[in-house]
């Protein structure tokens, strides 16, 4: 029998991330090395379909990322790449869904942040959407759904798991990161262009490791171009 790309990229997913289980409870966490300082400890709250990680010792309101999981993933699968992103002074509101492609649960767990955390965001925070793989597709789905400020896709996949439905607002900053290393979601021949054509204000990076770099540690390579960039458009 014949598999499609689309179940094998999801299958594979899935295998690595079978066995992770969600923590109901808070806990505090230490801030260690992020790309953009560490500046913040963090607090993990699990919310309805969504885990916060929710920033403190900073100064003034945070602004949010809300981040959408690759096929397969879950609450725990990005766990320490969503800590560090924190540290930089972020609230991230992270989609605990397996399938974030049309990006409805990242723009509830964003609201739902906004409206739990209203002390500390503030009534008008900035919004980035992120997500890895099948996420880093729906990143753009959720932007629209959100009116998003930004867009920072990790391996994006646009071709097999998800689509994104149309382009992004003019005004919204887009980054695409690729990986030399991916076999599955690699920026050629379709998700880079499909990145940029779906932007007017894009950039592209391309860094080192593979499409399961993200789930390890702080992200490595990966992980550290997208904290440059959330730090750049949600703190700097």
């Amino acid at each position: 029998m014949k598999i499609s790309n689309k179940v094998k990229l999801g299958s594979v997913f899935a295998a690595l991330v079978s066995g992770m289980v969600m923590s109901g409870s808070a806990m505090a966490i230490n801030p260690g090395n992020g790309g953009g300082g560490s500046d913040c400890s963090v607090n993990r709250v699990s919310g309805s379909g969504a885990v916060f990680y929710v920033p403190s010792g900073g100064s003034g309101n945070y602004n949010i990322l809300g981040w959408g999981n690759g096929t397969g993933g879950g609450s725990t699968t990005y766990r320490g790449l969503l800590e560090s992103v924190a540290e930089q002074c972020i609230l991230v509101a992270a989609a605990t869904t397996a399938s974030a492609g049309d990006g409805r649960a990242v723009e509830s767990a964003v609201n739902q942040a906004k409206s739990r955390y209203s002390n500390i965001v503030g009534s008008d925070p900035k919004v980035c959407t992120s997500g890895h793989s099948q996420g880093g597709g729906g990143a753009f789905n959720a932007a629209n759904r959100l009116d998003a400020d930004c867009v920072i896709g990790v391996q994006p996949d646009t071709v097999f798991t998800t689509r994104i439905s149309r382009p992004v607002a003019s005004d919204v900053d887009v980054v695409c990161i690729f990986s030399t290393g991916d076999t599955l979601a690699p920026a050629l021949p379709s998700n880079g262009r499909n990145c940029r054509t779906n932007s007017t204000r894009y950039t592209q990076e391309t860094t080192s490791g593979s499409h399961f770099t993200p789930t390890s540690g702080d992200g490595g390579a990966v992980g550290r171009v997208m904290r440059e960039y959330a730090s750049r458009w949600l703190v700097e």
